[in-house]
Protein backbone atom coordinates (compact mmCIF):
# COMPACT_ATOMS: atom_id res chain seq x y z
CA UNK A 1 0.00 0.00 0.00
CA UNK A 2 1.38 3.39 -0.97
CA UNK A 3 0.82 6.55 1.02
CA UNK A 4 0.23 9.86 -0.82
CA UNK A 5 0.63 13.25 0.77
CA UNK A 6 -2.29 15.43 -0.17
CA UNK A 7 -2.49 19.09 0.78
CA UNK A 8 -4.47 22.19 -0.19
CA UNK A 9 -1.27 23.85 -1.43
CA UNK A 10 -0.41 21.13 -3.92
CA UNK A 11 -3.98 21.01 -5.19
CA UNK A 12 -4.09 24.80 -5.66
CA UNK A 13 -0.61 25.03 -7.30
CA UNK A 14 -1.33 22.67 -10.19
CA UNK A 15 -4.11 24.73 -11.85
CA UNK A 16 -2.27 27.97 -11.15
CA UNK A 17 0.81 26.71 -13.01
CA UNK A 18 -1.42 25.64 -15.88
CA UNK A 19 -3.01 29.11 -16.01
CA UNK A 20 0.44 30.73 -16.18
CA UNK A 21 1.46 28.58 -19.13
CA UNK A 22 -1.82 29.25 -20.92
CA UNK A 23 -1.38 33.02 -20.41
CA UNK A 24 2.13 32.93 -21.86
CA UNK A 25 0.98 30.96 -24.90
CA UNK A 26 -2.02 33.28 -25.33
CA UNK A 27 0.23 36.37 -25.48
CA UNK A 28 2.32 34.69 -28.18
CA UNK A 29 -0.72 33.61 -30.22
CA UNK A 30 -2.36 37.04 -29.96
CA UNK A 31 0.79 38.68 -31.29
CA UNK A 32 1.04 36.20 -34.16
CA UNK A 33 -2.65 36.59 -35.00
CA UNK A 34 -2.20 40.39 -35.12
CA UNK A 35 1.11 40.62 -37.02
CA UNK A 36 0.98 37.42 -39.07
CA UNK A 37 4.61 36.89 -38.05
CA UNK A 38 6.36 34.67 -35.53
CA UNK A 39 6.24 36.29 -32.09
CA UNK A 40 9.87 35.43 -31.40
CA UNK A 41 11.73 34.83 -34.65
CA UNK A 42 15.04 34.00 -33.03
CA UNK A 43 13.56 31.48 -30.60
CA UNK A 44 11.50 29.73 -33.29
CA UNK A 45 14.01 29.70 -36.16
CA UNK A 46 17.14 29.01 -34.13
CA UNK A 47 20.12 28.65 -36.48
CA UNK A 48 18.05 29.92 -39.44
CA UNK A 49 17.67 33.34 -37.78
CA UNK A 50 20.81 34.60 -39.58
CA UNK A 51 19.15 33.74 -42.90
CA UNK A 52 16.10 35.83 -41.95
CA UNK A 53 18.30 38.76 -40.89
CA UNK A 54 20.23 38.61 -44.17
CA UNK A 55 17.03 38.55 -46.24
CA UNK A 56 15.59 41.50 -44.33
CA UNK A 57 18.81 43.48 -44.78
CA UNK A 58 18.71 42.92 -48.54
CA UNK A 59 15.05 43.88 -48.62
CA UNK A 60 15.73 47.14 -46.75
CA UNK A 61 18.60 47.92 -49.10
CA UNK A 62 16.35 47.44 -52.15
CA UNK A 63 13.67 49.64 -50.56
CA UNK A 64 16.19 52.44 -49.88
CA UNK A 65 17.48 52.21 -53.45
CA UNK A 66 13.94 52.50 -54.82
CA UNK A 67 13.35 55.57 -52.65
CA UNK A 68 16.57 57.14 -53.94
CA UNK A 69 15.62 56.31 -57.52
CA UNK A 70 12.24 57.97 -57.03
CA UNK A 71 14.02 61.21 -56.08
CA UNK A 72 16.31 60.95 -59.10
CA UNK A 73 13.30 60.31 -61.34
CA UNK A 74 11.58 63.42 -60.00
CA UNK A 75 14.68 65.52 -60.72
CA UNK A 76 14.89 64.21 -64.27
CA UNK A 77 11.21 65.03 -64.83
CA UNK A 78 11.70 68.62 -63.62
CA UNK A 79 14.78 68.98 -65.83
CA UNK A 80 12.83 67.76 -68.85
CA UNK A 81 10.00 70.18 -68.10
CA UNK A 82 12.46 73.08 -67.75
CA UNK A 83 14.08 72.27 -71.08
CA UNK A 84 10.69 71.82 -72.71
CA UNK A 85 9.94 75.36 -71.54
CA UNK A 86 13.27 76.65 -72.90
CA UNK A 87 12.65 74.95 -76.23
CA UNK A 88 9.11 76.35 -76.50
CA UNK A 89 10.19 79.91 -75.68
CA UNK A 90 13.22 79.76 -77.97
CA UNK A 91 11.16 78.23 -80.77
CA UNK A 92 8.58 81.01 -80.46
CA UNK A 93 11.27 83.70 -80.74
CA UNK A 94 12.86 81.88 -83.66
CA UNK A 95 9.54 81.87 -85.51
CA UNK A 96 9.11 85.59 -84.79
CA UNK A 97 12.60 86.40 -86.07
CA UNK A 98 11.90 84.59 -89.32
CA UNK A 99 8.47 86.17 -89.70
CA UNK A 100 9.34 89.74 -88.63
CA UNK A 101 12.57 90.12 -90.56
CA UNK A 102 14.65 93.24 -89.88
CA UNK A 103 12.02 95.93 -90.37
CA UNK A 104 11.65 98.61 -87.68
CA UNK A 105 8.35 97.33 -86.22
CA UNK A 106 9.59 93.76 -86.37
CA UNK A 107 12.87 94.70 -84.69
CA UNK A 108 11.06 96.35 -81.77
CA UNK A 109 8.92 93.25 -81.30
CA UNK A 110 12.02 91.02 -81.49
CA UNK A 111 13.83 93.08 -78.84
CA UNK A 112 10.88 92.94 -76.44
CA UNK A 113 10.42 89.21 -76.98
CA UNK A 114 14.14 88.54 -76.51
CA UNK A 115 14.13 90.43 -73.19
CA UNK A 116 11.14 88.43 -71.95
CA UNK A 117 12.71 85.19 -73.20
CA UNK A 118 15.89 85.95 -71.27
CA UNK A 119 13.87 86.28 -68.07
CA UNK A 120 12.19 82.94 -68.73
CA UNK A 121 15.58 81.40 -69.52
CA UNK A 122 16.96 82.33 -66.09
CA UNK A 123 13.84 81.05 -64.32
CA UNK A 124 13.99 77.69 -66.12
CA UNK A 125 17.67 77.12 -65.37
CA UNK A 126 17.10 77.97 -61.71
CA UNK A 127 14.58 75.14 -61.36
CA UNK A 128 14.93 73.17 -58.15
CA UNK A 129 13.69 70.01 -56.46
CA UNK A 130 13.42 70.48 -52.74
CA UNK A 131 16.46 72.51 -51.72
CA UNK A 132 18.62 71.39 -54.65
CA UNK A 133 19.09 73.41 -57.84
CA UNK A 134 19.07 71.07 -60.81
CA UNK A 135 21.29 72.91 -63.30
CA UNK A 136 24.02 73.96 -60.87
CA UNK A 137 26.30 71.00 -61.51
CA UNK A 138 27.87 69.94 -58.22
CA UNK A 139 27.00 73.27 -56.52
CA UNK A 140 23.39 72.24 -55.91
CA UNK A 141 22.97 74.72 -53.05
CA UNK A 142 23.26 77.72 -55.41
CA UNK A 143 20.97 78.94 -58.22
CA UNK A 144 22.44 77.98 -61.58
CA UNK A 145 22.23 81.57 -62.89
CA UNK A 146 22.89 84.52 -60.60
CA UNK A 147 23.51 88.15 -61.46
CA UNK A 148 25.87 90.10 -59.25
CA UNK A 149 26.50 93.84 -59.53
CA UNK A 150 29.87 95.58 -59.76
CA UNK A 151 29.45 96.79 -56.17
CA UNK A 152 29.02 93.25 -54.90
CA UNK A 153 25.24 93.35 -54.59
CA UNK A 154 22.68 91.23 -56.39
CA UNK A 155 20.82 92.21 -59.54
CA UNK A 156 17.33 90.83 -59.99
CA UNK A 157 17.75 90.48 -63.74
CA UNK A 158 20.37 90.90 -66.44
CA UNK A 159 18.96 94.34 -67.22
CA UNK A 160 19.23 95.73 -63.68
CA UNK A 161 22.88 96.77 -63.67
CA UNK A 162 24.31 93.27 -63.53
CA UNK A 163 27.98 92.50 -64.12
CA UNK A 164 26.89 90.56 -67.19
CA UNK A 165 25.23 93.64 -68.67
CA UNK A 166 28.21 95.80 -67.68
CA UNK A 167 30.56 93.35 -69.41
CA UNK A 168 28.48 93.50 -72.61
CA UNK A 169 28.50 97.30 -72.52
CA UNK A 170 32.26 97.43 -71.87
CA UNK A 171 32.99 95.04 -74.74
CA UNK A 172 30.73 97.02 -77.09
CA UNK A 173 32.32 100.34 -76.14
CA UNK A 174 35.84 98.94 -76.51
CA UNK A 175 35.01 97.68 -79.99
CA UNK A 176 33.12 100.70 -81.36
CA UNK A 177 33.90 103.62 -79.05
CA UNK A 178 30.20 104.23 -78.31
CA UNK A 179 27.41 102.72 -76.17
CA UNK A 180 24.59 100.56 -77.48
CA UNK A 181 22.00 103.35 -77.18
CA UNK A 182 24.12 105.93 -79.04
CA UNK A 183 22.58 107.02 -82.40
CA UNK A 184 26.03 106.52 -83.92
CA UNK A 185 25.37 102.78 -83.74
CA UNK A 186 23.81 103.34 -87.17
CA UNK A 187 27.33 103.85 -88.55
CA UNK A 188 28.58 100.40 -87.51
CA UNK A 189 29.24 98.32 -90.61
CA UNK A 190 28.12 94.74 -90.98
CA UNK A 191 31.74 93.57 -91.25
CA UNK A 192 32.77 95.37 -88.05
CA UNK A 193 29.73 93.95 -86.24
CA UNK A 194 30.58 90.45 -87.45
CA UNK A 195 34.13 90.80 -86.13
CA UNK A 196 32.72 91.90 -82.76
CA UNK A 197 30.27 88.99 -82.61
CA UNK A 198 33.01 86.48 -83.41
CA UNK A 199 35.51 88.08 -81.03
CA UNK A 200 34.84 90.10 -77.89
CA UNK A 201 31.11 89.29 -77.71
CA UNK A 202 31.65 85.55 -78.17
CA UNK A 203 34.26 85.72 -75.40
CA UNK A 204 31.55 86.88 -72.95
CA UNK A 205 29.82 83.52 -73.25
CA UNK A 206 32.94 81.37 -73.12
CA UNK A 207 33.85 79.27 -70.09
CA UNK A 208 37.51 80.04 -70.86
CA UNK A 209 37.50 83.76 -71.75
CA UNK A 210 40.62 85.59 -72.90
CA UNK A 211 39.29 89.15 -72.79
CA UNK A 212 39.27 91.66 -69.93
CA UNK A 213 35.52 91.53 -69.32
CA UNK A 214 35.30 87.98 -68.07
CA UNK A 215 33.14 85.20 -69.41
CA UNK A 216 30.17 83.00 -68.62
CA UNK A 217 31.50 81.76 -65.28
CA UNK A 218 32.40 85.28 -64.16
CA UNK A 219 29.15 87.01 -65.04
CA UNK A 220 26.39 84.41 -65.35
CA UNK A 221 26.85 80.92 -63.96
CA UNK A 222 27.18 79.67 -60.36
CA UNK A 223 27.44 76.04 -61.44
CA UNK A 224 30.08 73.86 -59.82
CA UNK A 225 32.68 71.94 -61.76
CA UNK A 226 32.45 68.19 -62.17
CA UNK A 227 29.58 65.77 -62.49
CA UNK A 228 27.36 64.11 -59.89
CA UNK A 229 26.89 60.37 -60.39
CA UNK A 230 24.32 58.36 -58.45
CA UNK A 231 24.05 54.60 -58.04
CA UNK A 232 20.68 53.24 -59.23
CA UNK A 233 21.37 49.56 -58.56
CA UNK A 234 24.11 47.36 -57.15
CA UNK A 235 25.95 47.38 -60.45
CA UNK A 236 24.90 50.55 -62.28
CA UNK A 237 25.36 54.31 -61.85
CA UNK A 238 24.17 57.23 -63.98
CA UNK A 239 24.93 60.92 -64.38
CA UNK A 240 22.34 62.94 -62.44
CA UNK A 241 23.65 66.52 -62.63
CA UNK A 242 23.58 68.96 -65.52
CA UNK A 243 25.18 72.36 -65.58
CA UNK A 244 24.17 75.79 -66.78
CA UNK A 245 27.65 75.82 -68.35
CA UNK A 246 26.42 73.50 -71.12
CA UNK A 247 27.00 75.02 -74.56
CA UNK A 248 23.30 74.71 -75.34
CA UNK A 249 22.37 77.16 -72.58
CA UNK A 250 25.20 79.55 -73.42
CA UNK A 251 24.15 79.71 -77.05
CA UNK A 252 20.54 80.46 -76.15
CA UNK A 253 21.57 83.23 -73.74
CA UNK A 254 23.96 84.62 -76.35
CA UNK A 255 21.17 84.87 -78.92
CA UNK A 256 18.85 86.64 -76.46
CA UNK A 257 21.50 89.20 -75.47
CA UNK A 258 22.51 89.64 -79.11
CA UNK A 259 18.98 90.74 -79.95
CA UNK A 260 18.13 92.71 -76.82
CA UNK A 261 21.34 94.49 -75.76
CA UNK A 262 23.51 95.32 -78.78
CA UNK A 263 21.73 98.44 -80.02
CA UNK A 264 19.63 96.52 -82.52
CA UNK A 265 17.04 99.31 -82.80
CA UNK A 266 19.65 101.87 -83.94
CA UNK A 267 21.53 99.73 -86.45
CA UNK A 268 21.54 100.27 -90.20
CA UNK A 269 19.77 97.73 -92.38
CA UNK A 270 22.82 95.65 -93.35
CA UNK A 271 24.11 95.39 -89.78
CA UNK A 272 20.64 94.56 -88.48
CA UNK A 273 20.21 91.84 -91.09
CA UNK A 274 23.54 90.35 -90.06
CA UNK A 275 22.62 90.52 -86.37
CA UNK A 276 19.23 88.87 -87.00
CA UNK A 277 20.82 86.16 -89.15
CA UNK A 278 23.45 85.40 -86.51
CA UNK A 279 20.82 85.35 -83.76
CA UNK A 280 18.75 82.84 -85.76
CA UNK A 281 21.84 80.70 -86.33
CA UNK A 282 22.94 80.79 -82.68
CA UNK A 283 19.47 80.20 -81.27
CA UNK A 284 18.84 77.31 -83.68
CA UNK A 285 22.10 75.69 -82.63
CA UNK A 286 21.22 76.10 -78.95
CA UNK A 287 17.77 74.57 -79.42
CA UNK A 288 19.27 71.63 -81.30
CA UNK A 289 21.71 71.07 -78.44
CA UNK A 290 18.81 71.25 -75.96
CA UNK A 291 17.18 68.38 -77.86
CA UNK A 292 20.39 66.36 -77.53
CA UNK A 293 20.47 66.99 -73.76
CA UNK A 294 16.85 65.91 -73.45
CA UNK A 295 17.61 62.74 -75.38
CA UNK A 296 20.51 62.01 -73.02
CA UNK A 297 18.31 62.52 -69.96
CA UNK A 298 15.61 60.41 -71.60
CA UNK A 299 18.11 57.57 -71.94
CA UNK A 300 18.97 57.90 -68.25
CA UNK A 301 15.27 57.82 -67.37
CA UNK A 302 14.86 54.60 -69.34
CA UNK A 303 17.81 53.00 -67.55
CA UNK A 304 16.30 54.13 -64.25
CA UNK A 305 12.97 52.51 -65.11
CA UNK A 306 14.70 49.23 -65.97
CA UNK A 307 16.65 49.34 -62.69
CA UNK A 308 13.42 49.95 -60.77
CA UNK A 309 11.75 46.97 -62.45
CA UNK A 310 14.68 44.77 -61.44
CA UNK A 311 14.59 46.08 -57.86
CA UNK A 312 10.82 45.53 -57.63
CA UNK A 313 11.21 41.94 -58.80
CA UNK A 314 14.02 41.41 -56.32
CA UNK A 315 11.92 42.82 -53.48
CA UNK A 316 9.07 40.46 -54.37
CA UNK A 317 11.39 37.44 -54.22
CA UNK A 318 12.87 38.59 -50.91
CA UNK A 319 9.43 39.26 -49.44
CA UNK A 320 8.28 35.74 -50.36
CA UNK A 321 11.44 34.23 -48.87
CA UNK A 322 10.97 36.18 -45.62
CA UNK A 323 7.33 35.15 -45.50
CA UNK A 324 8.26 31.49 -45.86
CA UNK A 325 10.54 31.80 -42.85
CA UNK A 326 8.65 34.12 -40.54
CA UNK A 327 4.98 34.28 -41.42
CA UNK A 328 2.26 32.25 -39.68
CA UNK A 329 -1.30 31.40 -40.62
CA UNK A 330 -3.26 34.23 -39.01
CA UNK A 331 -6.53 32.29 -39.22
CA UNK A 332 -4.98 29.34 -37.42
CA UNK A 333 -3.45 31.68 -34.83
CA UNK A 334 -6.81 33.39 -34.28
CA UNK A 335 -8.48 30.01 -33.80
CA UNK A 336 -5.80 29.06 -31.31
CA UNK A 337 -6.36 32.35 -29.43
CA UNK A 338 -10.06 31.58 -29.11
CA UNK A 339 -9.31 28.07 -27.81
CA UNK A 340 -6.77 29.35 -25.31
CA UNK A 341 -9.16 32.02 -24.04
CA UNK A 342 -11.81 29.35 -23.47
CA UNK A 343 -9.29 27.11 -21.73
CA UNK A 344 -8.11 30.03 -19.60
CA UNK A 345 -11.64 30.85 -18.47
CA UNK A 346 -12.17 27.18 -17.57
CA UNK A 347 -8.92 27.14 -15.60
CA UNK A 348 -9.93 30.27 -13.74
CA UNK A 349 -13.25 28.68 -12.78
CA UNK A 350 -11.58 25.44 -11.72
CA UNK A 351 -8.99 27.27 -9.66
CA UNK A 352 -11.71 29.26 -7.91
CA UNK A 353 -13.64 26.12 -7.03
CA UNK A 354 -10.57 24.31 -5.75
CA UNK A 355 -9.60 27.30 -3.63
CA UNK A 356 -12.91 27.00 -1.79
CA UNK A 357 -12.30 23.34 -0.86
CA UNK A 358 -11.65 22.73 2.85
CA UNK A 359 -11.78 19.63 5.08
CA UNK A 360 -13.53 21.78 7.64
CA UNK A 361 -16.57 21.68 5.38
CA UNK A 362 -16.81 17.95 5.90
CA UNK A 363 -16.08 17.62 9.61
Amino acid sequence: MTNFLVSNYSILSAPRNAVSKIQQELVIMQKQATTGRLADVGLTLGLRTSQSISLRSENESATRQLDTNAIISQRFSIMQNAMDSLAATGGSLLSSLIANGSSDPGTTANIDQARASLQQFVGALNSSAGARFLFSGTATDKPAIGFATASGGTAGTYFEGSKAQDATAAAFTAAFGIGQSDPAVADISASDLEAFLDGAFDDLFSTSPTGPNGGWKDNWSNAGEGTTVNRISDSESIKTSYSSDEEAFRNIAKAYVMLSDLGNANMNESARQLLTSRAIETLSKGLSQITELQAEIGGSQQRLDIANETLDARKNVLTISISNLEEVDQYEASTRVTGLQTLLETSYALTARISRLSLLNYL
